[in-house]
């Protein structure tokens, strides 16, 4: 008797052991400071000429198109935030990685102003995205920024001038 609960018990045991429980991660977002020419902050409503989000858009190359994003179920609908914390503020943007809008490992989505001006920002992915999609490197009109760290705690933002 003592050999079946000892044979049970250890089925028991056995059985009931966890397994790790890997996660998707997805880090698609990169954030900037605006500046104009004298150095104000551009992300700061008191600024003339301050950017908002009902005066910027995002569009993404989609087959060699621009096509504009927004999907009003989302907390970014536009696919940009305007963060401010501890005083400070940052334009969060996000890449539309759907799947159509890959050119190899690279998206290019536009920053468009309500002047008409836009920034073209470049995002290249890892190559193996069936897991993890994991923002490596980024562009801004064709000038490559330093490489993009895992998350957004600590992340400076880099610098824009208009």
């Amino acid at each position: 008797m003592k050999k079946i609960l000892g044979i049970i018990l250890l089925v028991l045991i056995i059985t009931s052991c966890e397994k790790p429980i890997g996660g998707v991660v997805i880090n698609a977002d990169v954030s900037f400071s605006f500046v104009n020419s004298k150095g104000e902050d551009l992300l700061n409503l008191n600024t003339t000429g301050a950017l908002t989000e009902e005066n910027v858009d995002i569009y993404v190359l989609r087959n060699g198109l621009k096509v504009r994003l927004y999907k009003g179920n989302l907390d970014a609908a536009k696919y940009f935030k305007i963060r401010t914390e501890n005083g400070k503020s940052r334009f969060q943007m996000y890449f539309d990685i759907s799947p159509e809008n890959f050119i190899g490992n690279k998206i290019t989505q536009f920053i468009r102003y309500k002047d008409g001006t836009e920034d073209e920002i470049v995002g290249e992915f890892n190559a193996d995205r069936k897991t993890n999609t994991l923002l490596q490197q980024i562009w801004i009109n064709g000038v490559a920024k330093s490489r993009i760290e895992t998350g957004n705690s600590g992340q400076n933002p880099i610098v824009i001038m208009k």
